[in-house]
């Protein structure tokens, strides 16, 4: 068995991560630091004499700019990060350690001339104990120059720490294969690497070991679903048909609406192999695949500073490579830097294969940042520009969104329509989303046949079984299949608090006031701040005779709540309990719509 040896501590050294202390600090706070020093530093030459040192006038502008581009940084703001440090460069005050920092600050920003220059800053006159970040940045220099004999020189006097164990079997193999030698021995200890030694088999079009790697891949433990997908596309990529589907039937089950797995199942079985998996064409664009997939892997570990570097990285050695785009809007919309999300979305082509994903991401983040109106001028451009319902159905979800719900269906209407109302299994969830926006304005009977529709479309899908369900039982109808349907969509998405929450509140409505308890506290732990869960677990409590906590969580519900229907309720019950008060309600509740 494969243990998963993937090294998470990757550029820790490189000073990266903000002291606590300062993770309140806006940018601005900063620039009042700055300026705070220099009049701290004029009124220091004020009282010192003439003979004072100038290196000591100029130590507290100095250390402002230093923390200026600490707090710059710890609100994911690299490029003032970037700019704040610079003139530390010059200083006095200048050490090895600053230039470290400002070299990866600039990468991290997406100055990659710059940091180039301070990596040859930093290694220019070493032959021992050279730095391995920078060794890193040089070696990617060389290698997207095509400079292969230099890439290799600098690669080879690498120091063994935690970055070049972590990155030095992907560079090493992509090095090789741009000699036109495989050199795989290492890219054996996970997935990700399993998957660039094939890479790089194919590339070199030596497939005699393609098979077992393959298989040698299944045997990494706590496999996910993201890369038993992968998998099957290399299965697919090199004949194995059967091996595929069998793959990508797990998948599928773990991924029930998403349209990109079914049309891979598809093109298998159609004998359409060829887009499920893209050839590497050159050393750079397999060398920049593995950068992002490091990227991808530290962001999932929550490293999104070194994700960053690594993204950027990526993109310096395949500019028309879109993926890293796509990562590093996330991590800019992860830290509310929206409009350099949007940007970075914006950036990729109308040629490039993701462009209408990227549009797509662009109304997510307006739709997110309730910027409704921008959303829809992209919506209806795209409408024009396809023939698919895509965009009149997410133009839908903005309405209903917005509470529209009139809107709304007018929209999820004209996308049936348009499919001549036979919808595919691929566009099954506008039955789902239609389902919620008759539900929310009344027309239960459209909305129970809505919902049925999707139920027989995805017969296992959390969400729906929880809305449906949870309806049924707030209605008091079909009480025993409400239960089982909810239970189900618990044991589908068991870390979901808002389903976990639905489980509770049926309990409750059922009288099962002990387990329900039990079920809201578990809801609870996993969405501490919903004020409805937390009003929930108060009204369970009370029934329970337990009215000390029971007001406890009605203040909590009460104090996170922005609805002012809610909180007049929930005052209510704080002033008489719910002996003179109704419980939570449906509307309250607001079954979650995913």
């Amino acid at each position: 068995m494969i243990k998963r040896s993937l090294l998470f501590t990757v550029m820790y050294s490189a000073s990266l991560f903000v002291n606590a202390s300062y993770a309140h600090a806006t940018t601005q706070n900063a620039l009042k630091i700055v300026k705070a020093d220099s009049i701290t530093a004029n009124v220091t030459r004020e009282e010192e004499n003439s003979q004072t040192p100038s290196r000591a006038k100029n130590k507290p502008l100095m250390a402002g700019y230093y923390l200026a581009s600490r707090f710059a940084q710890s609100k994911h703001d690299w490029s003032n990060a970037s700019t704040f440090i610079q003139p530390l460069l010059s200083s006095e005050l200048s050490k090895e350690e600053i230039t470290q920092r400002a070299m990866v600050i600039a990468m991290g920003a997406g100055q990659t001339k710059r940091a180039l220059e301070l990596a040859h800053k930093m290694n220019a006159t070493k032959t021992d104990n050279r730095n391995t970040i920078a060794d890193t940045f040089l070696t990617i220099e060389a290698f997207k120059d095509k400079n292969y004999t230099e890439a290799q020189k600098i690669f080879n006097t690498m120091s063994p720490d935690a970055t070049s164990v972590f990155i030095g079997p992907f560079v090493e193999g992509w090095l090789s294969a741009a000699q036109e030698k495989v050199n795989i021995r290492n890219l054996r200890q996970n997935t990700v690497q399993l998957y660039h030694g094939i890479l790089i088999s194919d590339f070199l079009d030596d497939h005699k070991d393609i098979e077992e790697m393959i298989d040698k891949s299944l045997n990494v433990e706590d496999i996910s679903l993201s890369e038993l997908d992968r998998i099957a596309a290399l299965y697919a990529h090199v004949g194995l048909k059967e091996k595929a589907l069998k793959l990508y039937d797990k998948v599928n089950k773990g991924f029930p609406d998403d349209p990109i797995v079914k049309a891979s199942i598809e093109n298998i079985k159609n004998g359409t192999v060829e887009p499920l998996f893209t050839k590497v064409e050159n050393p750079q664009e397999g060398m920049a695949l593995a950068f992002y997939d490091i990227s991808h892997i530290l962001y999932n570990e929550e490293n999104t500073d070194s994700a960053r570097v690594f993204a950027h990285l990526a993109k310096y050695l395949s500019p028309d490579f879109s993926q890293p785009n796509f990562l590093l809007a996330e991590i800019n919309t992860k830290y509310k830097q929206y409009d350099k999300a949007i940007a970075l979305y914006e950036d990729i082509s109308k040629n490039d294969k993701n462009y209408k994903q990227a549009q797509y991401k662009i109304v997510d983040v307006y739709d997110l940042t309730s910027q409704y109106d921008k959303a829809l001028k992209v919506l209806g451009k795209l409408a024009k520009d396809e023939q698919k319902p895509d965009a009149l159905i997410r133009i839908g979800d903005l309405y209903r969104h917005q509470s529209k719900y009139t809107k709304a269906l007018e929209l999820y209407n004209r996308a049936i329509k348009a499919m001549d109302n036979k919808v595919p299994d691929d566009y099954w969830h506008v039955y789902y989303v239609r389902g919620i926006a008759y539900e929310q304005t009344d027309n239960w009977e459209a909305a129970e046949k809505d919902l049925k529709k999707a139920l027989s479309y995805q017969p296992d899908h959390p969400y729906v079984l929880n809305y449906l369900g949870y309806s049924w039982a707030d209605k008091g109808k079909n009480l025993d299949d409400a239960t089982d349907m909810i239970q189900r969509a618990v044991d589908a998405r068991p870390t979901d608090g808002y389903i976990t929450d639905s489980l509770g509140w049926v309990m409750y409505r059922n009288t099962d006031y002990t387990n329900a308890v039990a079920t809201l506290e578990r809801a609870v732990e996993l969405l501490p701040y919903d004020p409805t869960i937390n009003d929930h677990l108060g009204d369970a409590y009370w029934k329970v005779g337990r009215q000390l906590e029971a007001r406890f969580q009605w203040e909590r519900a009460k104090n996170h709540s922005k609805d002012e229907k809610q909180i007049s309720a929930i005052s209510q019950k704080l002033a008489s309990g719910l002996k003179d008060s109704k419980d939570s309600s449906d509307k309250a509740h607001g079954i979650i719509a995913h």
